[in-house]
């Protein structure tokens, strides 16, 4: 696959000044926490409106705005080296979002890729749409924009796949999917990749560490008043292939992963960051084999993929589960 260039401008500011946004308890993610009541008091470090509207609308064809039919297609992995985990933050004000931010990414776009649950597409409808499904113990909020996918398509990444942790609320007993963020060219992981707005993945990370919350009081959803992810974390993550966000530093998934490009736009992840696997291997956080529900739910994603049968999917899981990191 060629190379491109993101065309992201030069001296486009990171935010600053970061500020830990601790998780609340309910959500349909693969991340467990500590019951928490609220989130704390709002220390907005970013002045959104003014990125969006001084960078943002003069660099928005950054990115490739693909307004091309979906796209089904399958690719070997590039070659990646990945870097330490990088320094990122973000504003914490929460209550309802603000709209200047979320509609210039909405047209932006990226490619999701996903290694876990996730690859069943029924179940990463959840994170757009809302709801369940068969396996899981609580439902998701869905995004702002609940639009699908404009693309998906498979492809193989040199990062090794494990299970770590003990438990989720949403899965019950057993490991859940990382990707170790070092890159192993003697690795190779199946992602399944959808083509989503910048907007959707911010709620992505939003709903997979635990940031969404349901305000019984209005009904309404309470969530980062800022993204965890705009065009300069774009930026510098596509520099540093991974960058740790520190303001959701003690987040299961809070390592976002460059895996590359496809078509002109950035291929992303999320996952652990690298302090994690070595936790991991030294046993002070455990590995454990997936439960029985979340190994049906990856198993559905490769075989509905058409990447694996379904004898060959467990194998690939139940093989990923038994190998020491």
């Amino acid at each position: 696959m060629e190379s491109h260039t993101n065309g992201i401008p030069d001296n486009v500011p990171l935010r600053s000044a970061p500020s830990y946004i601790e998780p609340y308890a309910s959500s349909g993610s693969e991340s467990d926490v500590e019951d928490v009541s609220e989130l704390p008091d709002a220390i907005s470090s970013v002045n959104v409106t003014q990125v969006v509207d001084d960078v943002l609308s003069k660099h928005i064809t950054m990115l490739k705005l693909d307004e091309d039919n979906l796209v089904t297609k399958n690719t070997s992995s590039d070659s990646v080296q990945a870097q330490d985990d990088g320094p990122v933050v973000a504003s914490t004000r929460i209550y309802d979002l603000p709209f200047t931010w979320r509609s210039a990414l909405s047209k932006v776009y990226v490619w999701y890729a996903s290694f876990g649950s996730n690859m069943w597409k029924p179940r990463f409808l959840c994170y757009i749409e809302g709801g369940k499904v068969d396996g899981m113990s609580i439902s998701c909020f869905g995004s702002h924009d609940t639009s699908p996918p404009r693309g998906t398509m498979w492809k193989t990444v040199p990062h090794r796949l494990f299970f770590g942790r003990s438990s989720t609320p949403c899965w019950g007993t057993g490991g859940v999917a990382f990707l170790n963020p070092e890159t192993n060219y003697n690795d190779e992981s199946y992602v399944c990749m959808y083509k989503i707005t910048l907007e959707q993945f911010n709620d992505v990370l939003f709903q997979e560490n635990r940031l969404v919350k349901d305000n019984s009081e209005d009904g309404k959803l309470e969530s980062p008043s800022s993204p965890l992810i705009g065009l300069s974390e774009i930026e510098s993550v596509s520099s540093n292939k991974a960058l740790h966000l520190e303001p959701i530093k003690d987040s299961w998934y809070s390592n976002v992963l460059h895996l590359g490009e496809e078509d002109g736009l950035p291929i992303l992840t999320m996952t652990c960051p690298s302090t994690a696997v070595a936790q991991h291997k030294s046993g002070e956080l455990p590995l454990a084999p997936p439960s029985e529900t979340y190994s049906a739910t990856l198993i559905k994603g490769l075989v509905e993929g058409k990447q694996l049968d379904a004898n060959e999917a467990a194998n690939y899981i139940s093989s990923a589960a038994a190998r020491s990191l």
